[in-house]
């Protein structure tokens, strides 16, 4: 492995379900160090052979003692795992992982509203219909299959390099999530309760654009100017307009189509999970959902 890193530990998935908030918590440990860059995507890069020196430089900092490990999702994402699973398992076949899961319908509805506001970045409008956007974008889809997703790294690494946390039980009692967490990195688990929980990347701050801007943004005669500005300044500008809008605390509308997504894609492969996790359908309300 051509870096000079053993990565001792990743938080490789999944996406949308807070890995942002567990590293900076795990980060918070004198034992533990995750660069600031939390998401360097080094074992997934496409430029693999280029990114050597520059992955290195991110764990520069760390003291001789200290547990290095990162938290990029694209390790865990549909079309990135398998390349990604056998590069760290030539970097460090005894690397330990945390993989930070949440109820499927919400990590669905994050990951829409995070297309709706990184969408400017990429000269991408997602669609406003949730099933539209789904058809559209099926990476969405495919990262919710948690199963299928943590298969792969059972294969390659076995059961016990694996603890998997719920973003919901992080939320409602995070002590003894982060005691689990350290206990599983082989780390001194007392300073849990020292740590305080700061949750980040909130979804209801996220922006989307209206209908409005959106018939700008494809006007030759705005267009051009839109895209001239970067997506912090437009920010800046266009939400104090009322052209760029925050999701709030408003929810995500389910359609059929998107509804029949879930009962018959995700269910099936979330049942699966939440047995391998020992938890119960009820925790999603799997069973309350799909009686309705």
């Amino acid at each position: 492995m051509p870096t000079k890193v053993k990565i001792d530990f990743l938080v490789p998935g999944f996406s949308k379900c807070g890995t942002t908030t567990l590293c900076n918590l795990l980060d918070k440990h004198p034992g533990i160090y995750i660069p600031a860059l939390k998401e360097p995507w080094y074992f997934s890069a496409r430029d693999f052979e280029h990114q050597h020196e520059h992955y290195d430089q991110h764990f520069a900092p760390a003291g001789p003692d200290q547990l290095k490990g990162e938290g990029s999702v694209s390790y865990s994402g549909a079309g990135s795992e398998d390349i990604s699973v056998e590069r760290i398992h030539e970097n460090n076949p005894e690397c330990r992982f945390i993989f930070i899961a949440r109820d499927p319908r919400r990590r669905i509805e994050s990951s829409y509203r995070e297309m709706h506001h990184s969408g400017v970045n990429f000269g991408f409008n997602a669609p406003y219909e949730l099933g539209a956007c789904l058809a559209e974008l099926p990476q969405i889809t495919q990262d919710s299959l948690y199963w299928r997703r943590i298969s792969t790294y059972r294969q390659r690494f076995g059961d016990e390099a694996i603890l998997v946390v719920l973003l919901e039980e992080l939320q409602s009692d995070p002590v003894t999530v982060l005691q689990a967490c350290f206990r599983h990195l082989g780390v001194d688990e007392s300073c849990a309760e020292a740590i305080p929980v700061e949750r980040l990347n909130a979804g209801r701050a996220k922006l989307y654009d209206t209908r409005f801007l959106r018939y700008l943004r494809t006007n030759p005669k705005t267009g051009f100017t839109l895209a001239r500005l970067s997506p912090g300044m437009q920010d800046r500008i266009l939400r104090p307009m009322g052209l760029r809008r925050p999701f709030g605390g408003d929810p995500v509308s389910w359609d059929q189509a998107s509804r029949e997504i879930l009962e018959k894609k995700i269910y099936p492969d979330t049942r699966k999970f939440l047995e391998y996790c020992g938890r119960p359908p009820s925790v999603w309300g799997l069973n309350k959902e799909e009686q309705q």
